[in-house]
């Protein structure tokens, strides 16, 4: 399927399946669907899959601007036509931001993930982003326009060398008391290595009379062993 053809049918969708909560063509949609840059078409095509999309979370929510304008048809347009319905749409007046700062997505995550964000606000990460000291943004985490639940700890290698335990912790709350969390799973998680490698003698699960059991057995094949042997010896004398 060509990249005309598959735009064409995304565009159908928007207009035939009004329970998305885009029924109209938003002129976002429209543009930059058609034009030829890679770039746009993979956002697009990252949003149009996304469930924001799914939600009617629309482009003028994070990027504001004026997704009303009648567009209509992009080709055949002069380039005079297309600079003034891309100033109406992308106008400053509408709020128009653009790609938004960090911290202005950080504050438009919150209008609807206000739990979400107000745990990481308190959290040691959610702390170094706020006072820009390389604390993650959302969008690090979890894309801008695709939006994702980050597969930890996969996305934490993004800036962390060792992730040992970071699956067993809650990624969005990190604070003095995970980061003890984290030190006793490591040790947990070592020693189970080295068990894994050198089986003890009894297992943890044996009880004091099983291992008081086993050890006297032991000596007694020990002694048969011994005795074996003295027989042996007193042969060959």
């Amino acid at each position: 399927m060509t990249n005309s053809v598959k735009y064409l049918a995304i565009l159908m969708m928007l207009a035939l399946y009004p329970a998305t909560g885009y029924a109209k063509q938003s002129a976002c949609v429209v543009c930059h669907s058609s034009i030829s840059q890679e770039k746009d078409k993979t956002v697009m095509d990252c949003w149009l899959r996304s469930i924001h999309r799914q939600n009617g979370v629309t482009c003028d929510a994070c990027h504001a601007g004026n997704p009303d304008v009648h567009v209509g048809s992009i080709k055949g347009i002069s380039a005079k036509q297309f600079e003034a319905l891309k100033s109406l749409s992308m106008s400053r007046a509408k709020g128009f931001i653009g790609i938004p700062s960090p911290m202005q997505m950080f504050d438009m995550c919150g209008q609807c993930h206000s739990d979400s964000v107000n745990r990481y606000k308190g959290s040691i990460m959610g702390i170094a982003f706020l006072n820009k000291k390389g604390g993650p943004s959302c969008t690090d985490c979890h894309s801008a326009h695709y939006v994702i639940i980050p597969d930890v700890p996969k996305t934490c290698e993004k800036c962390h060398k060792d992730t040992t335990g970071f699956d067993q912790i809650d990624p969005m709350n990190v604070n003095d008391a995970t980061v003890t969390e984290l030190s006793r799973l490591r040790i947990k998680i070592a020693e189970e290595k080295i068990k894994g490698k050198e089986p003890p003698l009894f297992p943890e699960e044996l009880g004091s009379f099983q291992i008081g059991f086993v050890a006297f057995g032991a000596i007694i094949v020990l002694f048969i062993i011994a005795y074996i042997l003295y027989l042996l010896i007193e042969r060959r004398r």
